[in-house]
């Protein structure tokens, strides 16, 4: 069995990217790798032997421009080439993987923020957005700060995991990012099925906000981990959703908020006989209403009782879906069985 330790430096976006990236890369050359969230740090493991003579597998994942354009959505596009060259450059190196490997062989202290030459971008990690503020003599005196800076390995492996982990959506009114965070998840499942499956099935922020995408987002990935364990399958298991919400003032990206969406409830829901049922009613209500005007109540109400499922929250997303049905003008999403209805009330908070 080949571990390595990632410590987490307490900058979620960029402790999650840079575990999915050096799990990809011990995919890459192995041909399987497990994610781990143990508290303080990332695990990585795979039973199989590396094999650097499969250092080109990495470039499978490196990633259309598409993913390349969204990551460094914040910079031009000569700046934009140049780091694209120089990531793609230093993971097609057998020693700069080797040297990453090693180094991650036994757990260490976290990495330093701000000691390398590769600036960490708003799209790869929101916290970053404002920089580090300099020492401000004067009162009158107002500074940007200075951008955060880290290594070419951890900006690296940051990149690696965002073109093939991260999560993306636009509309006019902005874009969320979001990515999985892992309890235990097989790379393979969540790069080649869930993700792709995710990004099919969610077409883009939906027209009653941000956290309604997310809802929407949240309720697919539940589903895929459904999917993949009824198909036999190791089943992934996330803990969360981390996200960061951008908007655009005209030419300029913006941070508007970020946070952890949590995925407990629908957890439970899953595990529940009526699993299936609601999750994919649930999911038509987020998709049928993603760009139609005038149902933007519904999801908006689902959304909340999913993040926090009280029981007044519940009241209010069924007299809602209930009026919806009572309504002959609307699209109908169907009535629930008194069986369904029981079974949701159960994982409800008071």
């Amino acid at each position: 069995m080949n571990r390595y330790f990632l410590p987490k430096a307490g900058w979620e976006f960029f402790d999650v990217s840079r575990a999915y990236g050096l799990g990809i890369i011990v995919h890459a050359l192995s041909g399987d790798a497990v994610v781990s969230d143990m508290g303080g740090f990332y695990l990585i493991e795979s039973k199989r032997e590396l094999n650097f003579e499969r250092i080109d597998q990495i470039h499978r994942f490196l990633g259309d421009d598409r993913a390349w354009n969204r990551t460094f959505l914040t910079i031009g596009s000569g700046q934009r080439e140049k780091t694209k060259k120089r990531v793609v450059e230093f993971l097609g190196n057998v020693e700069n993987i080797r040297n990453i490997l090693d180094d991650l062989k036994e757990l260490k202290s976290p990495v330093s923020i701000g000691s390398g030459k590769e600036t960490l971008y708003q799209p790869m990690e929101l916290a970053a957005t404002k920089g580090i503020r300099d020492e401000i003599l004067l009162k009158k005196q107002y500074s940007e700060g200075s951008s955060v800076k880290v290594s070419i390995n951890d900006f690296s492996l940051s990149v690696l995991g965002h073109i093939n982990a991260t999560i993306r959506k636009f509309s006019n009114m902005g874009m969320v990012f979001a990515v999985p965070s892992p309890t235990r998840t097989r790379i393979l499942h969540l790069i080649d099925e869930i993700k792709k499956r995710i990004d099919d099935s969610v077409k883009g922020l939906h027209r009653a906000g941000w956290f309604p995408s997310l809802a929407q987002i949240a309720i697919n990935l539940v589903l895929e981990e459904l999917r993949v364990e009824e198909g036999g399958k190791f089943a992934p298991k996330f803990g969360s959703l981390i996200y960061g919400v951008m908007t655009r003032t005209g030419n300029q990206w913006k941070p508007l908020t970020g946070g952890i969406f949590p995925l407990d409830f629908l957890h439970q829901i899953a595990e529940s006989n009526e699993a299936k049922d609601v999750l994919n009613k649930w999911k038509d209500i987020f998709e049928w209403t993603a760009f139609r005007k005038g149902y933007e109540d519904l999801p908006s109400t689902l959304a909340e009782f999913i993040a926090n499922p009280s029981l007044s929250n519940y009241e209010r997303y069924i007299k809602l879906h209930l009026r919806n049905e009572l309504d002959k003008d609307r699209i109908k999403f169907g009535s629930y069985e008194k069986r369904v209805l029981e079974g949701v009330v159960s994982f409800v908070g008071v």
